[in-house]
């Protein structure tokens, strides 16, 4: 049996959220996208779900220690994220083992949740000001957290920076006020280090999403505990945070949870979609009787992974596959990026309906139109001469400008079939929709299969 190498690993001393959006459960995932292990000590217990908390009980301090020491111990964690403690007893706790142990400390100081419950017991307040945030490494308050901690109202970059340098003055070599409740159109963190400020910018994303602030502060965690200086740990975890919230997941009746392994999927599902392209080849090429059937552009099939930013994120084959002596043969390998045209129409499949992820073109034939229709796919056209010259002028948008022009003649529904009669310059075609290339293909192969039984008996 073969081991791995030593791995990195961090502690995360944080409350439970049954819901599974923030706590424990998002500071797990956050370190295992950035592969680090992730050490979740329980310091209180939560009952909420996405719309909310509605009790919160702390964890005995003497259980607390114990969890703790067993921890360090026996896997040595240098790094700490620090979440809900609740009780002013719990946040002595963790004060006092940081200074036994020597652990550097990443502290969120959650103080209340999203809806208003109070995750602080009375006196928490203070007892964060007076004996946890002098003993941490850094803090990673909110706009309205650091307010009340420093006593100071911040509402922009310029009093986030103000609030930094005066919780600085209570320790930490780290502050970060991260700017996601502040206004603007971009989302502003700014970071104080040895009496630098930084300031980190993003898209503004116009939604918030469940468990962000755990999902940030245990990435910078795992980050520092991979070695990274700091202020490229936390321009990885301001990522990091950003695509949880880009990648949010509907779970609920409340608000969407964010998803800290969103990075690590994507990459994951890459080797997946190259192998349903690769199989969809296959069978396309396996088929002698498709060849007439290939437009004079070729064939191309392609799909998406499940979260793609762009058609980067989107397999097809390069150069297509194009009739060779009476069969099919692909141009060249499989990868992402290879079309941008029909990259285009899944992303635009994808905006009204996520699962339809891959899409294939075949030469525009009446009577393969009809075999389509009687396997009972929902087909549908549009008129290249009605397109828009603001649309024609951008390369690449005639066809999502198509789809959409189709799904409203469905009346909202994604087609599985759209159609063109073609154009100046343009050849007709018929491009088949749905969830996978290898569906997309079979779909093809059945429907000229049909075809040519029909020819055989006429």
């Amino acid at each position: 049996m073969i081991k791995s190498g030593k791995k990195a690993v961090m502690m995360a001393i944080a409350g439970l959220d049954p819901s599974g959006g923030a706590g424990l459960a998002a500071d797990v995932k956050a370190a295992s996208a950035l592969g680090v292990f992730c050490t979740p000590v329980l310091a209180a217990i939560t009952v909420q779900d996405t719309r909310g908390v509605r009790a919160i009980r702390p964890i005995e301090p003497g259980l607390l220690r114990a969890q703790a020491e067993a921890v360090i111990k026996d896997i040595g964690p240098e790094w700490v994220k620090v979440g809900v403690l609740y009780s002013v007893e719990n946040i002595r706790t963790v004060a006092s083992l940081a200074e036994e142990h020597g652990l550097k400390l990443v502290v969120d100081p959650i103080i209340s949740s999203s809806s208003g419950q109070p995750l602080l017991a009375p006196g928490g307040l203070e007892a964060l000001r007076s004996e946890l945030i002098p003993n941490a490494f850094a803090i990673t308050p909110n706009a309205r957290e650091a307010s009340l901690l420093s006593g100071l109202e911040v509402k922009s970059p310029e009093d986030a920076e103000e609030a930094a340098r005066a919780l600085a003055s209570l320790g930490p070599k780290v502050v970060i006020i991260k700017g996601g409740h502040l206004g603007g159109q971009k989302a502003v963190d700014i970071l104080l280090f040895k009496g630098h400020i930084h300031v980190f910018k993003r898209p503004r994303l116009g939604w918030d999403a469940h468990g962000t602030g755990c999902a940030f502060s245990s990435a910078l965690a795992a980050c520092l505990a991979l070695g990274m200086d700091v202020v490229k740990a936390v321009e990885e975890a301001g990522g990091l945070a950003w695509s949880a919230i880009r990648w949010s997941v509907q779970v609920g009746q409340g608000r969407p949870v964010a998803e800290p392994l969103a990075t690590l999927l994507r990459e994951a599902e890459r080797y997946q979609v190259l192998e349903q392209v690769r199989k969809a080849v296959e069978l396309l090429t396996s088929e002698p009787g498709l060849a007439p059937f290939v437009p004079e552009v070729g064939t191309q099939v392609a799909m998406a992974i499940s979260m793609p930013e762009g058609p980067e994120d989107v397999a097809a084959v390069e150069g297509r596959l194009v009739r060779v002596l009476g069969s099919i043969r692909p141009v060249g390998s499989v990868r992402f990026g290879a079309s941008s045209h029909m990259a285009r129409l899944v992303l635009t499949a994808m905006e009204h309906d996520s699962r339809a992820r891959a899409a294939m073109n075949l030469r525009y034939d009446p009577r393969l139109l009809e075999a389509l229709r009687e396997m009972g796919l929902l087909v549908a056209s549009f008129d290249r001469a009605r397109e828009p010259p603001e649309v024609a002028e951008v390369e690449g948008a005639t066809l999502p400008w198509g789809l959409r022009e189709a799904i409203r003649a469905c009346g909202g529904r994604l087609p599985d079939v759209v159609y063109d009669l073609g154009g100046l310059g343009k050849e007709p075609m018929i491009r088949l929709i749905g969830r996978n290339a290898e569906e997309v293909a079979k779909k093809a192969l059945r429907a000229v299969r049909t075809l040519l039984g029909s020819r055989k008996h006429s």
